[in-house]
């Protein structure tokens, strides 16, 4: 009969042969890392114990050619994510994957509230289907559990190429995401009475007597742009001068009033100031060319004549000329201008995306809505479109088969 081949990293049958009294020795033929047929042999005064002194040198052996200086089955998971999570971190910066320095920050944040504190002192090795399956039922909240997983599911692949997990442990757990759990935008459908609402209350700030320099247009405008566009609160931060075009053609003979979505704010990781970010979330998948609606177009005529230049080139800019924080943005809106406002007690430029997503969905899809928002229709169905508890009207079609009965 032919030898089976062994597969790398797999060891053969183990054979122990008794040497003499009280002296037994173990061996096993095993294929390396690098494809290499090898025998190891051990001793040991019983067969139990010659076997398990082989299994031990043939761990250290096929785990040293695993880790190659990185992480190996036996390395802390503790360890192994911080250097998951450097790597990633490099890549970010040298343009390579997906993610951006800033998402990264983010998943350094979930490890290290919610996977290093419980998992880090266990072993690569120690990461079991079973074991998972509890840490989800037991130690992560149900409003966290798709970070986590998904911070998880990033690393857990990692491991499995860097030969220290020779599967995903996650591949065949359930989703343990709680049905009735809702994302943060979603918290609450803003009406068009809302919209009036919140202008009426900035307005009433900007015209109220104060001292001092005169109330900047900036927080009305953007509350105007953002409803107008559905675009992300940074994207709106990031559009400059050169991004507005009043005259695009977006058909032969027809021209309407764009501005070009190609970028976000973000804080540098290096510097710890604001910059504009190229591209827009997801490495620019979202970049986007919107037409924009009349009062939105008048706004921007208004600010491009109105605003002074400045070195960004931005649109929306401080005093200063740099660009604006959005933390700022949302602090001041709701510490100082909203304040003792019915609106101030909910409101955040960030729930106007999802109300004006949900108007394009209402009126042309779903598919419409996510191309105005730069998402797939997966996520902006889930995350940002609101759905409607109003049925169709059928009740005329339904009488008319019915009322004979």
């Amino acid at each position: 009969m032919a030898r089976t081949s062994l597969y790398p990293g797999e060891i053969g049958k183990i054979t122990a042969t008794q040497l003499g009294p009280g002296r037994w020795e173990a061996g096993a033929v095993y294929r390396d890392h690098a494809g290499v047929r090898a025998r190891c042999r051990k001793k040991g005064r019983t067969a139990a114990a010659a076997r398990q002194a082989l299994m031990d040198e043939l761990r250290e052996r096929l785990e040293a050619e695993t880790s190659a200086g990185e992480v190996g089955p036996s390395t802390s998971v503790r360890l192994a994510i911080e250097t998951y999570l450097e790597r990633r971190l490099e890549d970010a910066r040298n343009g390579v994957g997906r993610a951006n320095p800033r998402s990264i920050k983010i998943y350094r944040s979930v490890a290290t509230n919610w996977i290093v504190p419980i998992l880090g002192e266990l072993q690569v090795r120690h990461l079991t289907p079973g074991r998972l399956d509890g840490y989800f039922r037991r130690d992560v909240p149900p409003s966290r559990y798709p970070d986590v997983r998904k911070v998880l599911h990033g690393f857990l692949g990692w491991l499995v190429v860097q030969g220290a997990l020779r599967t995903d442990p996650l591949a065949n757990i359930q989703s343990y995401q709680r049905k009735d759990v809702q994302r943060r935008s979603k918290d609450r459908e803003v009406t068009a009475s809302d919209l009036t609402a919140v202008l009426e209350a900035i307005e009433a700030w900007m015209t109220a007597e104060r001292p001092g320099p005169r109330p900047s247009t900036v927080y009305r405008d953007l509350v105007l742009f953002i409803a107008g566009t559905a675009c992300r609160p940074g994207e709106a931060l990031a559009v400059r001068h050169e991004d507005v075009d009043f005259a695009y053609p977006v058909e032969p003979g027809v021209t309407r009033p764009v501005v070009h979505i190609t970028g976000t704010v973000v804080v540098d990781d290096a510097t710890g100031k604001l910059t504009r970010q190229p591209h827009t979330k997801g490495s620019g998948a979202g970049d986007r060319t919107l037409v924009v609606p009349s009062f939105v177009a008048s706004m921007l005529r208004e600010r491009l004549m109105a605003a002074p230049p400045n070195e960004n080139d931005a649109v929306f800019a401080t005093r200063t000329g740099n660009w604006m924080s959005l933390n700022n943005i949302n602090t001041r809106l709701r510490d100082r201008i909203l304040k003792d406002t019915e609106v101030g007690t909910w409101f955040e430029l960030r729930l106007l995306r999802s109300a004006t997503g949900t108007v394009v969905a209402n009126a042309a899809g779903a598919e419409a809505a996510a191309a105005q928002m730069g998402n797939t229709r997966e996520i902006a169905e889930s995350h940002y479109i609101h759905k409607s508890r109003l049925a169709p009207d059928h009740s005329a079609h339904i009488e008319a088969v019915w009322a004979r009965t």
